[in-house]
């Protein structure tokens, strides 16, 4: 069992060293700041209560990408979300804000449907493999393969038209 200092300490740790990855995928499927940060919040706090039950530093990346996007889903399919969120809110987003990327690809990227971008988020500016990716997302390796390929011919039209 951990003292109180050690806890804080581990915590402060993780919270420096993945907080922007959590942001990262939560910015992936909310797709604004606001709801983003909220979904950090509840992550970091599910971890809190948790860490006595993780072991070891290298199974909480991908149980903190798992809650994120599991936070996530359960939010986009909430009642109360769907009626106050309109999709007009979510086009307003300004990306580069948040990321430092102004690109044409990002802003492609940020516009695909929500299952072929977070595989993609993850594998291209996470640096994922499709094996951690399924793992993470519950879902078979090829199931994301299928989505990573779906989402990149989305992306190529999304691209061209934008660049028109």
């Amino acid at each position: 069992m951990r003292t109180d200092d050690e806890k804080q300490q581990l915590f402060k740790n993780v919270f420096e060293s993945y907080s922007r990855l959590v942001y990262s995928v939560a910015f992936s499927y909310m797709k604004n700041r606001s709801d983003s940060n909220d979904v950090m919040q509840e992550v970091f706090l599910k971890y809190y209560k948790n860490m006595d039950k993780l072991s070891g530093y290298g199974h909480i990346k991908p149980w903190l990408i798992t809650v994120t996007s599991n936070i996530c889903k359960n939010t986009l399919r909430s009642s109360w979300f769907t009626r106050i969120v309109s999709e007009d809110d979510l086009d307003a987003v300004p990306y580069e804000e948040d990321f430092g990327e102004e690109s044409d690809l990002f802003r492609s990227v940020m516009r695909l449907p929500e299952k072929e971008r977070v595989p993609l988020h993850l594998f291209y500016y996470e640096n994922f493999s499709t094996s951690e990716i399924a793992r993470m997302l519950g879902v078979k390796e090829s199931t994301v393969r299928v989505r990573m390929m779906r989402g990149r011919e989305k992306l190529k039209k999304l691209y061209k038209e934008e660049s028109v």
